[in-house]
């Protein structure tokens, strides 16, 4: 499964979450991720695809059992990223996790897989 680095933020904001609210909505994910409703859409059509997610009556999602899997996975090496390579100089918080994301989503997709599936069991 190939993520892109707007569909990984996208779906780790969705995990995120669902840890805190237990109906996820595109307003939620759009007010978490700072984006219009509209622009949401399309992502979550990507990663419905993906399946990582899934839409339910009255537009809820809900991430799957393989999204919470990958969810985690890269959750957990962002922030092995940003422990082992701290960036120096004047960067905020949001600068270096988005460096980590872009780190992570530029894992080759096989790469990730084969973790998910030693780690996970996948």
């Amino acid at each position: 499964m190939t993520l892109t680095d707007t569909n990984l933020r996208y779906l780790l904001a969705i995990y995120h979450l669902a840890k805190t609210m237990p109906e996820v909505t595109p307003l939620a994910v759009a007010q978490a991720m700072g984006v219009t409703k509209p622009s949401v859409t399309s992502i979550l059509t990507s990663l419905m695809k993906q399946g990582v997610i899934v839409r339910r009556r009255y537009g809820k999602i809900y991430i799957t059992d393989r999204g919470v899997l990958y969810a985690r996975y890269y959750d957990e090496l962002v922030e092995k990223i940003l422990q082992h390579f701290p960036l120096e100089g004047d960067f905020t918080t949001e600068e270096k996790e988005d460096a980590a994301l872009a780190m992570a989503a530029a894992l080759p997709a096989r790469e990730v897989d084969a973790r998910c599936a030693v780690l996970y069991g996948e």
